[in-house]
């Protein structure tokens, strides 16, 4: 075989190898960037359907309320706090025809240590809902009637307007 023959195939046998080789380190070398993207939900109010009492109320006594609350977010909720503002005051329905209930004198909050409360805030609560879960849930010791309520208030329904604080619980 003469030289130049020998040289060519040292020069395509290395010429393979090297695009061999370079090849490997290409795929290696694979890299990009870019933005990766994700879109977060806006999270709904909860709703809350009924707030009243379940106790028989009379002068002098704290009772428990129930509340309903619905859930219509995709994830669990976690409510923690109930909170009343005393400027809304308190609805009596079902009050007996002819009587007058306009002083309810009852008051939200948690009575559990006596008739002072906590001017209508429940706090340290650990009330779970699941995504769009419905449920009612009672809170014990958290409705007090002071001596001066009306007597027409006898055997009425209190309606308590509450606002709800959760937090996700996924």
């Amino acid at each position: 075989m003469r030289k130049s023959v020998k040289r060519a195939i040292v020069l395509v046998s290395a010429l393979a190898v090297t695009g061999v080789a370079s090849a490997a380190w290409a795929s290696w070398l694979a890299n990009g960037s870019g933005n990766a993207y994700a879109e977060a939900g806006t999270a709904k109010e909860l709703v809350i359907s009924e707030a009243r009492t379940t106790a028989t109320l009379y002068p002098g006594a704290t009772g428990d309320a129930t509340i309903r609350i619905e859930n219509p977010n995709a994830y669990p909720v976690r409510v923690d706090k109930i909170k009343w503002t005393p400027s809304d005051g308190v609805q009596a329905a079902h009050v007996k025809p002819g009587s007058t209930c306009n002083n309810t004198g009852v008051y939200f909050g948690d009575f559990s240590n006596g008739p002072v409360g906590t001017d209508g805030l429940l706090s340290g609560l650990e009330l779970d809902l699941a995504a769009g879960q419905i449920t009612t849930f009672t809170l014990p010791h958290a409705v007090h009637m002071i001596n001066n309520s009306e007597d027409g208030c006898q055997g009425a329904v209190f309606s308590i307007k509450v606002k709800a604080t959760g937090t996700s619980n996924a």
